[in-house]
């Protein structure tokens, strides 16, 4: 996200500043804009940070300048071009999935009408029904107007004889011989006939209508086609902004070659960095610093038209005040159930501070600027403008992510990662066949103690056997792969950080370490145990954004190393991570035995809120597919760690169903569908299956509007048949 934010600002040519405490967080973006284009965003700040920007200039410099194939100006329209699409495509998306609520409605609404009526739906279905679609509504139309004024009509008006004709007349508009559909309850015959009968007759009839309207219309929509202008526009906008993105690198190489060199010497000189940068600003617009070198930048307010605050939750309120003063509009990014900054002055040091300036506890408190207690991210989020949610995941292996999901962010996370690109789990002290996402490695005997200088703790034999784990998982991984072994105390990593000093492929460190990182495999070493003082293993526990950290630092295994009934004694998420985490190594018939989503993930699981309105739409499409044969099935499945609500086998290829209920409160209807189509696409050809369905791959996935399964068969047809 940062980094589009970059690209965006200085296409659109605006300065734009990346700030963090975390100096990888900075880099990475440095990286990522590097990789787009040189001319994005220059990486300044610490005397290291300054030394590879010279070597960058220094290579700039040296090579010609290259014209881009188009101009920023061309490239620029056909940008805006494409967006014109994407919202067309917006648009339609929205009404499209509007039209599906207003039939979802309609049709609810249309079974609680018949059922106070006691009035079979077969028979509202059949009323007109052997007419031309549009007789068909004008006749409802014609007879719910006749029935209303009749319902109303007093006796000197002939009331009762025109409610009993207009009742006979949508009795007879029914075209089902009587020995072959329901019978009509008994007040189709009675007389007279109550107004409010006929009243409420109308009212189901206006429902009726309606349908029959919206049914054809929305029946014959493309839902496939939308999908494939959406992604061909979607990738379309991502080449055209990466060549702008380029274009405006290269156009401005070429008009600051000679700032370019004043900075440079600058640089070389180790003097004048305040307004060598101030003036290369003039043509390069995005440039990153880290908190602590903020000093490198000169000291004018509104310096920049956009800073950015990047691992907000890191970075103290003192840390971002000489920013924000250098920031014409701010935007402040950070997951507050992560790690905070550490603390640099002790809470009585604060409490002094406090007093000698006059303010009270309370002040601070309201305005989230207690040093020891807020980050920059809580003080922005109490005072700034809007705060959004970026709900979409794309880092872990659903399993993963779900120890977090419900426990740190209430469910809110939308996760889409595709486990298809992922490295397959595997077991390092087991067998060779697929192995748990979430693993645990049992260490018997263990004991805690503390380390060197009475500080922080480490824990022998888990160390032991973590160094296991490790050299099996490398012997065993891609060359590629990477491997990352993270323990809450430094103790611990002190002791493992010199075994594999000299391997790239394996990074050693404390939580507070990872924070931005991320690994294929991760293996947690927790450390503490059954003769760890209770008041260290009540901190740790207790620590949510550490364990948050910890956990989701993995992308496709994360294996636990300590003693599994010692942490599913504690609370929270240390021991739900326990709770879901499988034996590794386990003897022949014993623990886990892999399913045959375990590959590349999915264990059996549930499929979104279990609420009994889901558990009926999926028994009628349930009993839908078994009238056409369909036997080998299973509910509330998952495939790769992601839930469907049912999982079938038809002619040897597993069919995977979401059922779409619609957008849940605050999401808009475009986004809605694509990320329902994005949880569909990324389910193709995962293995699947074996808990009534066939073991296989999906060979296809069907989103269900829930309106279709309440219509019946006729709009089911068009998906299933």
């Amino acid at each position: 996200m940062v980094t589009a934010v970059v690209a965006t600002c200085v296409a659109a040519g605006q300065s734009v500043l990346v700030a963090s405490t975390n100096n990888e967080a900075v880099n990475v973006v440095a990286e990522r804009c590097d990789a787009i284009a040189p001319g994005l965003l220059m990486r300044t700040g610490n005397k290291e940070a300054l030394e590879r920007e010279a070597e960058k200039l220094e290579r700039l410099l040296g090579e010609p300048a290259q014209a881009p194939r188009r101009g920023s100006a061309t490239v620029g329209g056909a940008l805006r071009n494409a967006r014109a699409r994407a919202a067309g495509h917006q648009a339609e998306a929205e009404r499209r999935v509007g039209e599906e609520g207003q039939l979802l409605e309609l049709l609810r609404d249309r079974e609680e009408r018949a059922a106070a009526l006691e009035l079979p739906l077969t028979l509202l279905e059949g009323a007109w029904a052997a007419r031309a679609h549009g007789d068909g509504v004008a006749a409802l139309g014609r007879w719910e107007g006749r029935a209303r004024k009749a319902a109303g009509a007093r006796w000197w008006l002939l009331g009762g004889w025109r409610r009993a004709r207009a009742l006979a007349a949508l009795v007879a508009a029914d075209g089902t011989p009587e020995s072959d559909g329901p019978p009509w309850p008994g007040w189709a015959t009675g007389r007279p006939v109550p107004p409010e009968l006929l009243a409420d007759l109308a009212d189901a009839v206006a429902v009726e209508r309606r349908l029959r309207e919206l049914v054809p219309r929305h029946s014959g929509w493309d839902e496939e086609g939308l999908k494939q202008s959406r992604l061909e526009t979607a990738a379309a906008l991502s080449e055209l902004s990466a060549e702008l993105s380029g274009a405006v690198s290269a156009e401005v190489l070429a008009r600051a070659r000679g700032l370019m060199g004043q900075r440079l010497q600058a640089l070389r000189a180790r003097s004048g960095f305040q307004r060598s940068q101030r003036n290369l600003m003039a043509h390069l617009k995005g440039w990153a610093i880290s908190t602590h070198s903020v000093r490198q930048l000169e000291l004018t307010p509104k310096l920049f038209d956009l800073v950015v605050i990047d691992e907000a939750s890191q970075c103290s309120v003192p840390s971002v005040l000489p920013l924000l003063f250098r920031a014409r509009r701010a935007l402040i990014i950070g997951d507050p159930m992560q790690l905070a900054h550490i603390a640099g002055i002790a809470q009585q040091g604060e409490r002094q501070a406090r007093v000698r300036t006059g303010l009270s506890a309370a002040q601070l408190e309201h305005h989230r600027l207690t040093y020891h207690l807020y980050s920059a991210y809580h003080a922005a989020a109490q005072h700034g403008d809007t705060a959004l949610l970026l709900d979409e995941h794309y880092r872990c292996h659903p399993e993963i992510a779900d120890v977090v999901n419900g426990h740190c962010y209430a469910g809110q996370l939308q996760v889409l990662t595709d486990v298809r690109r992922q490295i397959p789990a595997l077991d390092p002290v087991g067998s060779a066949g697929p192995a748990p996402v979430l693993g645990w490695v049992e260490v018997p005997g263990g004991e805690s103690a503390r380390g060197g200088g009475g500080r922080s703790w480490r824990n022998a034999a888990e160390a032991g056997a973590v160094r296991r784990v490790v050299d099996a998982l490398l012997a065993r991984l891609p060359q590629d792969a990477t491997v990352g072994v993270v323990t809450p105390f430094r103790a611990q990593k002190e002791a493992l950080a010199r075994v594999w000093r000299d391997d790239d492929r394996v990074r050693v460190g404390t939580v507070h370490a990872f924070q931005g990182g991320q690994r294929d495999v991760m293996v947690l070493s927790p450390v503490a145990t059954l003769n760890t003082p209770p008041r260290t293993t009540h901190w740790v526990a207790s620590q949510v954004n550490l364990w948050n950290v910890a956990v989701t630092r993995a992308k496709s295994q994360l294996i636990t190393v300590g003693s599994h009934a010692f942490w599913q004694g504690q609370s929270g998420l240390p021991a739900m991570l326990a709770a879901r985490s499988v034996p590794l190594g386990a003897a022949p018939g014993g623990g886990h035995t892999p399913g045959a989503g375990d590959g590349v993930g999915g264990v059996q699981g549930t499929a979104g809120p279990g609420t009994a309105w889901r558990e009926e739409l999926t028994d009628r499409l349930q009993q839908y597919l078994a009238g056409r044969g369909v036997t080998e099935l299973e509910r509330a499945a998952a495939v790769g760690g992601h839930p469907v609500d049912l999982l079938f086998t038809v002619d040897g290829e597993n069919t995977a169903v979401l059922i779409d209920t619609g957008p849940p409160p605050g999401r808009a209807p475009a986004r809605h569908l694509r990320l329902t189509h994005a949880r569909g696409d990324l389910l193709t050809g995962l293995p699947s299956g074996g808990h009534g369905a066939k073991t296989c791959e999906v060979g296809r996935t069907v989103r269900v509007p829930a309106w279709r399964i309440l219509a019946g068969a006729d709009a089911l047809e068009s998906l299933f048949g």
